[in-house]
């Protein structure tokens, strides 16, 4: 509190030199946790909207629209009066501290309470203090929409909640898709007010602004080439309608497709059954398509050649404002996108989890200290480059000779794969990698190719193994027998009929 025009403006830059101060001492405390960091963001930025507030009044006391603050400054000087005005100075700053007496300048600890005492942000349960996003609610009204998917589950949506395109367009002339767009902005902006206090959106989102002003004159935005308007003309170019004499012989000689196309070439509306599609298009029969009833024309199309300009500019504005919610939403939440991709992580990892287990990560602290980079890593002494053990360090060499780590053994049936130790070794021969190969070569995996390790010997085996089965001499079918009577037999034949008394 100041009795004077220039002592509140003495006071105003010296709490903004407070203020700068304890940013900077803020800043030099680094916040390890992410709690610390997010409520060290929002007291700088409470400090920061400060500033800018007293900086706002202070550069409206230097315009001195009313000539105050040059009314002060000539009372200063007295004028040809100078004893007279400066008795009445002192009189005036004994008055004022006489009425407010005690009252001095707040030191540095109190008038900094009020930025370490702020309220933290409120986050749901969901969003886990800022990690996440919670878009459950917009989720639901996306399901229950006429322009979304009841089948569209919640990790589907998250990966095209900013992709607009496959909407068609019919369906965002709408009140709900409105209020659909709207929530999701709102609760987008006050998500990244609450999780990056220090990004100034507003900046952010005037720039988005003028490239979508930009992109929109040039037709450049997907989805919206056309500005939201469908020129309307005749469909004489693809269904002569004065070429049939009932609306039946005209469907049943160019079909249920052309008509759909007919309508859509004409800007009318496509939905409803076949009869109704029909006689929609039936109704245009010797009409230009200035006489066509506005009813029957899909939301966006104008008529060519019309009087209706300012029809046109309203339609082209409406959608105008569609495509501007749509890029909107699409900027935000690529400012979001780690926030986003961490939103699914979670979804898919809950989606894991059973019930014991969602309960024990529910009651765990939320707060977390993030991963230094691998270059801030303490880099670990390994000349040798002995394996890892599990503590991370590298094992003992004695370990290492005693399990014979240090001797290559080479597979190429794997691919030239080195396996260091003769355990990894004799393991590797049950493991994927040596049986694909064996596949490739079309050897079976046996037990008679252990220790076969080239292609060469592998094939060898092989051939060796199937001329073996195929010469192999067999004592029941090879073996000749015969009987009283002359008759030659093998053994097996002779046997059986011996003992069914036939020889």
């Amino acid at each position: 509190m100041a009795s004077t025009l220039l002592e509140r403006t003495r006071e105003s830059h010296e709490e903004i030199e407070r203020l700068e101060r304890a940013i900077c001492a803020d800043f030099r405390n680094e916040a390890v946790t992410h709690k610390e960091r997010l409520a060290q963001n929002h007291r700088v930025r409470s400090m920061l909207d400060d500033m800018a507030d007293k900086s706002k009044r202070l550069r409206a006391v230097y315009e001195d629209a009313d000539g105050v603050r040059k009314e002060e400054i000539e009372a200063l000087g007295g004028g040809s009066n100078v004893f007279s005005a400066f008795y009445d100075r002192l009189k005036e700053t004994r008055d004022y501290h006489k009425q407010f007496a005690g009252y001095h300048a707040p030191l540095s600890d109190e008038f900094l309470r009020q930025y370490r005492d702020g309220k933290p942000p409120e986050f749901s349960g969901e969003e886990a203090s800022g990690r996440y996003l919670d878009l459950h609610a917009h989720h639901r009204q996306f399901q229950n929409a006429p322009f979304g998917s009841k089948d569209c589950e919640y990790i589907a949506y998250l990966s095209v909640v900013g992709d607009f395109e496959p909407i068609a367009r019919e369906k965002k002339f709408n009140k709900k898709y409105d209020e659909y767009l709207s929530g999701l902005v709102g609760y987008l902006r006050g998500f990244h007010a609450r999780v990056k206090p220090l990004v100034f959106l507003d900046t952010v989102t005037r720039k988005a602004e003028e490239e979508f002003e930009e992109r929109w004159a040039t037709g450049a935005i997907p989805g919206w080439e056309d500005k939201g308007l469908v020129a309307v003309k005749s469909g004489v170019d693809v269904v002569d309608l004065e070429a049939f004499a009932t609306a039946e012989e005209m469907e049943t000689a160019v079909g249920a497709d052309k008509v759909k196309e007919a309508l859509a070439s004409m800007g009318l509306k496509q939905g409803g059954t076949p009869t109704q599609r029909r006689d929609r298009l039936w109704s245009t029969r010797g009409k230009s398509p200035g006489e066509i009833d506005k009813k029957l024309f899909a939301k966006g199309a104008v008529c060519v050649g019309s009087d209706a300009g300012d029809d046109a500019r309203k339609k082209e504005e409406r959608a105008k404002g569609v495509a501007r919610s749509e890029g909107l939403v699409a900027t935000l939440l690529e400012h979001l996108r780690q926030q986003l991709e961490a939103t699914k992580g979670n979804v898919e990892k809950k989606a894991t989890l059973s019930l014991a287990e969602l309960e024990a990560e529910a009651e765990e602290d939320d707060d977390w200290v993030e991963e230094e980079d691998e270059d801030e890593e303490e880099e670990i002494y390994n000349p040798l480059k002995l394996p890892m053990g599990w503590d991370g360090k590298p094992i003992p060499y004695w370990l290492y000779k005693l399990h014979g780590l240090n001797l290559e053994f080479t597979c190429e049936i794997c691919g030239n794969y080195s396996y260091w130790g003769r355990r990894a070794y004799e393991r590797h021969f049950s493991e994927f990698r040596h049986q694909h190969g064996m596949r490739c070569l079309n050897i079976p995996n046996t037990k008679a190719f252990a220790e076969v390790t080239t292609i060469a010997d592998a094939l060898a085996l092989q051939k060796a193994l199937d001329a073996r089965k195929v010469g192999q001499w067999k004592r029941e079918t090879d073996e000749e027998c015969e009987d009283a009577d002359g008759n030659v037999y093998n053994k097996k034949t002779y046997e059986d009929l011996r003992r069914q008394g036939l020889i």
